[in-house]
């Protein structure tokens, strides 16, 4: 199935005119800052970018965009919900999430 999303990915982005150049390397663990964030549409681009290079990357979202169906969406595609109405130990766990896990990406 990743090389499917590779190659669909791959595709999209060709038909929209857009160019991934990677000078990055794959490493097992990562932050990756998406920066500026200006509208939802970063998220799409961001996404089928990391994917057209053959990387997975979870991401911090709003809980608010999790309800049914789209928590099941976000949650397959790597979505971390962040509750930002009250505060909770985000930073540790992310960084929980690091320890336990052999590959983990998450952009923010």
């Amino acid at each position: 199935m990743g090389k499917i999303k590779e190659t669909l990915s791959r595709f999209i982005l060709h038909i929209s005119e857009w160019k991934v150049i990677c000078t990055i390397p794959d490493l097992n663990k990562c932050v990756i800052c998406v920066a500026p964030h200006t509208s939802n549409w970063d998220f799409i681009w961001g996404k089928l970018a990391y994917l057209s290079i053959g990387r997975f990357a979870g991401f911090l979202i709003k809980k608010d965009w999790f309800f049914f169906p789209f928590n099941r969406i976000f949650h397959s595609m790597g979505g971390i919900p962040v509750d930002r109405s009250r505060k909770t130990d985000l930073v540790e766990q992310i960084a929980q999430q690091y320890k336990t896990h052999e590959r983990f990406s998450v952009a923010i």
